[in-house]
């Protein structure tokens, strides 16, 4: 609807799915909820929602890849500390596997 029509709407790939949940935009339990935040989060901007998740997929592509991710490499997560909470859950994650 966005891309072919410009109608307002803020499509949710898993690219905006993985960035806003790192990102911390939305709990990124669901595509349909992490709309819903991004809808609401961006409601000011709506006639640039289009322009908005073309933006955040690009962004991602160049600076916060799914896989060899590196807080370093991502003006995003290094301002916001992402790869320390990213971190944090991994030691959480191997802690409770050792007990278990």
């Amino acid at each position: 609807m966005s891309q072919a029509f410009g109608a307002p709407a803020f499509p949710v790939d898993t690219h905006i799915h993985r960035l806003a949940a790192r990102w911390g935009l939305s709990d990124g339990r669901s595509v349909e909820q992490t709309e819903r935040d991004l809808k609401a989060l961006f409601a000011r901007e709506k006639e640039s929602w289009n322009r908005l998740h073309l933006q955040m997929i690009y962004f991602g592509r160049e600076h916060c890849p799914a896989r060899g991710h590196s807080k370093k490499d991502c003006p995003i997560c290094r301002w916001a500390g992402v790869e320390a909470v990213n971190e944090s859950a991994k030691r959480s994650t191997e802690k409770k596997k050792a007990t278990a």
